[in-house]
């Protein structure tokens, strides 16, 4: 750590701040709150492009201004990463991980290879404290590739010699805004009975959580929206703010498991991601309450 970086933590003044992963859904609103509360910021992106445009589900758009620095690079190519910890970075936040992706690429190599990478290079300059997106309840489920992946992170940081702090979200609106897609298009799929209870939270309220974790000292912090609902409430409350009756359609856990696999073996990634939902479709995952923004505000705010 270098002396000016220790000295701002101690006098408790905003900092200066590397925000992975500022294209996505949480990393724009995450970009945002850094600023509203005073820290220099460094945005690492793939595209200043996407930086700058709106993102989906009300995710707001970058513009260059908006934030100090604009660093182009790839988290999964360390090459490219070269500078982007220069001039006495004190945080690095990081939501990096596949979502929507279609490159082909692996939880391992996105999920803990690309923020293998910006660990590494923040303990080689000096930086002060990593703060990691993971997920509620990853011991629930512990076998799946995703889980593996954010976990090995979480074991490098407790290692790293690094303060950290690892914030574990119930859920994203994000994901919601895809059930009220589901809805529009005339119809939403539930895998399983649909009644395991989760509370998502939206990026907004999240990002303050995220913020929150950078300026503090817990090590762990979990975080949910303020309310709880089970999956089939959440496609009701859908078609009820589109004004629809509600079409849903059961997938019985076993049919989506041997789909999760069909779909592995033709693609890995897809394969992967289709077999978190299925699991994600059988447990429970309720954090504490945070935030004020409810599913039903977002889905009126989406129409």
């Amino acid at each position: 750590m270098s002396a000016a970086t220790d000295r701002r933590a101690q006098a408790g003044v905003p900092g200066r701040v590397v925000v992975a992963g500022a294209t996505g859904y949480l990393g724009k609103f995450v970009t945002r709150e850094f600023k509203r509360r005073g820290h220099w910021v460094r945005a690492l992106t793939r595209s200043v492009e996407r930086l700058e445009q709106a993102g989906p589900f009300t995710a707001p758009g970058i513009a260059r201004g908006e934030v100090d620095e604009v660093f182009v690079g790839q988290a999964t190519r360390p090459e490219t990463l070269r500078g982007l910890c220069a001039g006495g970075i004190d945080i690095v936040f990081s939501s990096i991980g596949i979502s929507r992706q279609r490159d082909g690429l692996t939880f391992d190599q996105v999920d803990y290879q690309a923020n293998r990478n910006l660990l590494d290079l923040c303990t080689r300059s000096g930086v002060r404290k990593f703060v990691y997106v993971s997920m509620l309840g990853a011991d629930q489920i512990a076998k799946l590739a995703i889980t593996r992946a954010h976990e090995r992170v979480v074991s490098d940081l407790q290692t790293s010699g690094l303060e950290f702090s690892v914030v574990r979200p119930s859920g994203f609106f994000s994901d919601m805004g895809a059930v009220l897609a589901m809805a529009k298009r005339g119809r939403v799929l539930l895998v399983g009975d649909g009644t395991n209870r989760f509370n998502p939270i939206h990026g907004r309220d999240l990002a303050e959580v995220c913020v929150d974790a950078a300026e503090g000292e817990a090590r762990e912090v979990e975080a949910g929206g303020p309310e709880v609902f089970t999956q089939r409430e959440v496609a009701e409350l859908a078609f009820a703010v589109l004004g629809k009756p509600a079409k849903l359609t059961v997938v019985p856990l076993w049919l989506a498991r041997g789909l999760a696999r069909g779909i592995g073996r033709i693609n890995r990634q897809f394969g992967d991601l289709a077999e978190f939902i299925v699991t994600a479709g059988e447990v429970d995952a309720v954090g504490p309450a945070r935030g004020t923004m409810t599913l039903r505000s977002y889905f009126e705010e989406l129409t």
